[in-house]
């Protein structure tokens, strides 16, 4: 009984690493993107293009919080 707990456990640790991996991997390239496209759409002052990639992370920060946590994973 133990030990099916423990490969349970393992296995989730596994999986929540490799989600985790796979989250900031995305969450670099979404800002490599914002960040052309700051660039793109001609914001080039510091000011807002830093306002533009800190609206960019709120979003993309919970984002990687329910997908590494499997919050809104089905079951």
């Amino acid at each position: 009984m133990v030990e099916k707990k423990a490969a349970a456990a393992g296995k989730d640790l596994a999986i929540s690493i490799i989600a985790i991996i796979v989250a900031i991997v995305l969450a670099v390239l979404a800002l490599g993107i914002a960040n052309g496209a700051a660039g793109a759409f001609g914001i080039n002052d510091d000011i807002p293009r830093a306002a533009a990639l800190i609206a960019v992370a709120i979003v993309i920060g919970p984002t990687i919080a329910a997908f590494a946590t499997k919050k809104y994973w089905k079951d």
